[in-house]
């Protein structure tokens, strides 16, 4: 079964016309994302332990459709790649009725904490996301 992770509309995310605004989705899955790395086993803080950080490179979302305020949004995130340094992750967004809503993808690159230059991506991640059996 695939990930899921709920999440419920706040009032300050919506814009004057009543819908969330645009760049909150994107929040969505950066919050998403970090529930996933929990799920995988793999939280943010054993990379901080490990020496790395993630920075994010690029991002993108294809809007479907829209939500509004106390409607909840379940965000399906997945490790599409993991590259040397850097690991994109893809996100299908879906309204209440399971509809669609968006399509989003992150690419984080990882840097080394002292120097703050990109280094390889740990093997503690790769190998959380080859035993979840992602193909990445």
């Amino acid at each position: 079964m695939a990930f899921e992770y709920p999440m419920q509309v706040r009032f300050a995310d919506t814009d004057a016309q009543g819908h969330v605004y645009f760049a909150n989705y994107l929040t969505y899955c950066d919050e998403a994302l970090a529930a996933y790395m929990r799920h995988l086993g793999c939280p943010w803080q054993r990379l901080v332990e490990a020496g790395v950080d993630m920075l994010y490179r690029n991002a993108t979302c294809e809007y479907r459709g829209s939500v509004r305020f106390e409607e909840v949004v379940r965000i399906e995130p997945t490790i599409a790649k993991i590259g040397r340094t850097s690991v994109t992750s893809r996100y299908v967004l879906r309204g209440h009725d399971g509809a669609v809503i968006a399509n989003a993808e992150l690419t984080s690159v990882c840097i080394d904490l002292a120097t703050r230059e990109p280094t390889r991506v740990p093997d503690l991640l790769r190998d959380a996301v080859a035993a979840l059996g992602q193909s990445a």
